[in-house]
């Protein structure tokens, strides 16, 4: 039997919605054999001993959050040495399926920018729970009447990482 696999699932997030995504994936994972470190993009974790990554972030202002595409950008020379897979977590999706190409767009702009071709790219629903955003955040999010609630799949979220596994190299 081979040395046991190691993903890095890196994330970004304004109000944790992200961290939980992230935290399912990694242990979705560690079910199939696989060593998976969960650290926050601000952490700014290193590539090395790592045989695949996923990346993921929340989307605020439709974008990224700044700290995972700096992350990205970063270590951009390392992820294309590796299986990669990113995930975006938006309220968007939750709205609506039609919102997927906006929703990819805002992983593909990063994507295209630093010439990475990642293996997946996962789009999973977010949610408005107003206690957890800023004001001017809560204010945005009423002034476009945004549905409020926890949206997240979990089950969709670890059958998209159970899929990955032969892709990102990890059986």
């Amino acid at each position: 039997m081979g040395e046991q696999k190691r993903c890095l699932v890196v994330y970004a997030t304004g109000s944790g919605c992200t961290e939980d995504v992230a935290r399912w994936i990694a242990e979705e994972l560690e079910a199939n054999g696989v060593t998976a470190d969960v650290r926050p993009a601000d952490d700014d974790p290193a590539c090395a001993g790592y045989d695949a990554a996923i990346v993921g972030s929340g989307v605020r202002a439709g974008a990224w959050h700044k700290q995972a595409r700096r992350w990205v950008v970063r270590n951009a020379e390392a992820l294309r040495t590796m299986p990669v897979a990113f995930f975006t977590v938006g309220l968007k999706m939750a709205e609506s399926e039609k919102n997927a190409a906006e929703v990819r767009g805002y992983t593909d702009a990063l994507i295209q920018q630093i010439g990475l071709s990642p293996v997946e790219i996962g789009l999973f629903a977010g949610w408005s729970q107003m206690k957890r955003f800023t004001l001017p955040e809560r204010l945005v999010l009423k002034a476009l009447k945004a549905p409020d609630g926890d949206f997240r799949d979990e089950a969709a979220v670890r059958a998209w990482t159970s899929g990955l596994l032969d892709r990102l190299g990890m059986l």
